[in-house]
């Protein structure tokens, strides 16, 4: 009985460690898509503003939303080491056979508001690169796991 026990105790800890492990993974994926997602319903409705302009303020506050949430703490991201540049927010368009693709940023045809262009059909907002996930399981080196969460809205602001 002793010696079944001593046996066990250790594959049942790997697999708990393991278990834990894997919430981790999915907790952070769900606040970060959560982030993106109720990032895309403030972006959805923006009057007047220039994706194609990274210093936009209100773009810039949709990424400080996504990374700080709603009270805006800049002194503990929602998720570590999530920073605002990592935030990707680009501006697509419908094409004529229907696909999505992304809008160019230059001329009347694009979706440079201060260039004249109309504003964006959809908004994709994800992570640049992915976000990067070092699961930790004692006497295991793991991968890093890069979580690629991303949302895409209709535009409907002017």
């Amino acid at each position: 009985m002793l010696l079944e026990s001593v046996t066990l105790v250790p594959i049942l800890v790997l697999l708990f460690v393991g278990a834990m492990e894997m919430g981790k993974i999915a907790l952070t994926y769900y606040q970060l898509h959560k982030a993106l997602r109720g990032a895309g319903r403030m972006v959805g409705v923006l009057q007047g503003a220039d994706f194609c302009n990274a210093d936009d303020p209100q773009i810039t506050a949709v990424k400080d939303f996504i990374v700080f949430g709603p009270g805006g703490d800049t002194a503990s991201p929602l998720v570590r080491d999530l920073t605002p540049d990592r935030i990707l927010i680009t501006p697509e368009r419908s094409a004529d056979d229907g696909t999505i693709g992304d809008c160019d940023c230059g001329g009347t045809d694009g979706c440079s508001l201060s260039d004249g262009g109309r504003p964006p059909d959809f908004v994709r907002l994800s992570i640049d690169g992915g976000y990067p996930f070092q699961p930790h399981i004692p006497f295991r080196v793991l991968e890093t796991i890069l979580l690629r969460p991303h949302v895409r809205v209709p535009f409907g602001g002017q």
